[in-house]
């Protein structure tokens, strides 16, 4: 019975952190370049590498408990056609590089302006980077960015920006993300366009609620478990 409460207690836990995941979706739906985080979970063996059991009546019988994992969709959001220059987006794998102190982080969210200095920043005042590493320092009116990130300004070239393919990646917040670079990417920038988040919330309330239900499961089944406990030690301490 105590293992049971452990095993239910267990889903318990995991469904909170599903709900989590989802409340989290949720609110960055609107969040230019932001990419959904996906839960999953199931049955972890108490006896892992041994065959099932080919007589048991139940086959997942010697199941202990559930873990559950995160992993990042990255599927492409939808894309919007804002008309400004410096609003790109990526069509395709890849993420934009800016400088966060002393280290990289890497983004979707292409609605970048120009600072006081003429740096090309993000909403938040990063400056972006190009092939090198290096701030992109724009002084010029005309602006065109080439499909495969190069930077002109009044006719002559000046840079291309920095697109990365980022493996192992995890959130740090809003659309900022770190990881492992494994090269250069092969997505193309469009100029002009930014980058929705890719959540649909119909799925995401669809997930919830299937949560919420077996959140709720699992907690009826594990007072059930406690009462069961409760009654076996009084019939003990009859005897």
């Amino acid at each position: 019975m105590y293992k049971g409460i452990y095993i239910t207690m267990s889903g318990m836990l995991i469904r909170e952190n599903e709900l989590a995941s989802v409340s989290n979706n949720l609110a960055n739906m609107n969040t230019t370049g932001y990419k959904r985080v996906s839960f999953a979970s199931r049955l972890y063996p108490l006896l892992s590498g041994r065959p099932p059991e080919p007589r048991a009546i139940y086959q997942d019988s010697r199941t202990q408990t559930y873990f559950g994992t995160q992993y990042i969709e990255l599927s492409q959001g939808n894309l919007r056609h804002t008309g400004n220059p410096l609003d790109l987006a990526i069509q395709g794998e890849g993420f934009f590089v800016v400088r966060v102190g002393d280290r990289n982080l890497y983004t979707r969210a292409g609605s970048f302006s120009r600072d006081k200095e003429n740096y090309l920043v993000t909403q938040g005042g990063l400056r972006v980077l190009d092939e090198n590493n290096n701030p992109i320092l724009i002084e010029g009116n005309k602006i065109e960015i080439g499909k495969d990130g190069s930077i002109f300004v009044d006719g002559s070239q000046i840079t291309r920006l920095n697109l990365l393919k980022i493996d192992n990646i995890f959130h740090v917040g809003n659309s900022f993300y770190d990881g492992i670079i494994a090269g250069q990417a092969t997505g193309q920038i469009l100029q002009g366009w930014i980058e929705s988040s890719n959540v649909n919330p119909m799925n995401e309330l669809v997930q919830m609620i299937q949560a919420i239900r077996n959140f709720d499961l699992t907690q009826r089944v594990t007072k059930n478990f406690d009462e069961l406990a409760q009654k076996a030690v009084s019939e003990i301490a009859r005897l």
